[in-house]
């Protein structure tokens, strides 16, 4: 009933007329954990473009998360009132499902672990510290915060070209038969994105001294160079006119 039917342990006790008490012993004869630990997560070693996107899309419309979940496993929840537990995990919204596949496949192939999706809000989300601290001290982060690591900012060509991309799909307006433009409240982390992507297309950021009133500015990538940002870069939710 615990193992292969996964009923909690008063529902057991109930059924056989026993106390939750001595059903948890009788576990722990046979020396069986009680509570089920989330699945192990693979930390990845080296820079992947598959890594780079999942970063890119924590820097655009992605975030981390942490937050208090009451401690209250299990039949002895009652002796624990009062008690918390911090939860971390990474989440990644999107209205595109192009994207929301994308992100989702990345995710467990670099980490080994498939995110949960929730249909309603268009996100997609996994619960797991290891990967909420590796990817917070890549620089992943919120609007203000976030910065490419070295890692990915002096990376292979395929890497960067992956982290701009995935950013791109999130961020950028592609102006009806214009250029391409990000807006973005990080001038710091955007001065970053235009060294990357100048080693490939023409870009600058404007204003080119300050910011706007609104403390953003943006990246603009000019029309004569819009079609070869698409065929070097490339882009998963732009589709191009035949």
């Amino acid at each position: 009933m615990f193992l292969e039917k996964k009923l909690p342990i008063a529902e057991i006790a109930a059924k056989l007329n026993r106390t939750p008490a001595s059903i948890n012993t009788a576990l722990s004869k046979f020396a069986i954990p009680r509570q089920r630990s989330l699945p192990k997560c693979h930390i990845p070693i080296l820079i992947t473009p598959e890594l780079a996107r999942v970063h890119a899309h924590i820097c655009g419309d992605g975030h981390l998360f942490s937050y208090r979940e009451p401690d209250s496993y299990g039949y002895l929840k009652t002796y624990k009132a009062g008690k918390f537990r911090l939860r971390y995990g990474v989440a990644y919204t999107n209205l595109n499902p192009k994207l929301i596949r994308s992100f989702t496949e990345d995710v467990q192939q670099v980490f080994g672990i498939k995110p949960l999706y929730y249909p309603k809000v268009y996100r997609v989300r996994v619960k797991s510290k290891e990967i909420w601290s590796y990817l917070k001290n890549l620089g992943a982060g919120g609007s203000r915060e976030w910065r490419i690591p070295e890692e990915i900012a002096e990376g292979s060509e395929s890497v960067k070209k992956a982290w701009v991309s995935a950013f791109f799909d999130d961020e950028a307006h592609f102006v009806p038969m214009g250029g391409i433009r990000v807006r973005s409240v990080n001038h710091p982390g955007i001065e970053q994105v235009v060294s990357m992507l100048k080693a490939f297309v023409p870009c600058h950021v404007t204003p080119s001294r300050g910011l706007y009133p609104d403390g953003s500015c943006y990246l603009a990538v000019p029309k004569s160079a819009r079609d070869h940002f698409l065929k070097v870069i490339g882009s998963l939710k732009f589709n191009p006119r035949p």
